[in-house]
């Protein structure tokens, strides 16, 4: 389980270098909006994890987070959080290439929504995010 907490402990780095989110303000536990105080905020959560075989010992390990991203905007919450999910979806587009070292292969947003304005003068963006990578076998 190394590689995978060596992997998110990459993704928060990568998210607060490439969105509008500082280091504070992104966390690998997931967070309810009456649990935040500074905006804009990212909150992500490991699901599950498929391991598939490739042949000739190589393993690789796929699994899926769930994102959320909270803004506050008074004048158009909706649009600010559609531009932040942009960001982290531009974000998740770079970070396998950058993240090489650790034997990522590729990320992939798989589902992007928001709130729809519902939570106004709060803003939400979901995403589901699928994180592809090479398998270390056990010494």
């Amino acid at each position: 389980m190394a590689r995978r907490t060596q992997i998110l402990d990459a993704l928060v780095d990568h998210l607060v270098t490439n969105t509008d989110a500082v280091a504070n303000n992104v966390h690998k536990r997931y967070l309810y909006l009456n649990e935040i105080n500074d905006f804009p905020t990212i909150t992500f959560i490991p699901q599950g994890e498929v391991r598939v075989a490739r042949g000739a010992g190589a393993r690789q390990g796929i699994f899926d987070l769930f994102v959320r991203a909270y803004i506050y905007d008074e004048e158009d919450p909706l649009g600010e959080a559609e531009t932040f999910g942009m960001q982290i979806d531009d974000a998740l587009e770079t970070f396998a290439a950058n993240n090489r070292a650790l034997e990522v292969e590729e990320a992939r947003v798989l589902e992007f929504r928001t709130d729809e304005g519902l939570f106004h003068p709060y803003g939400m963006a979901d995403l589901t995010v699928q994180i592809l990578y090479e398998v270390e076998d056990a010494v």
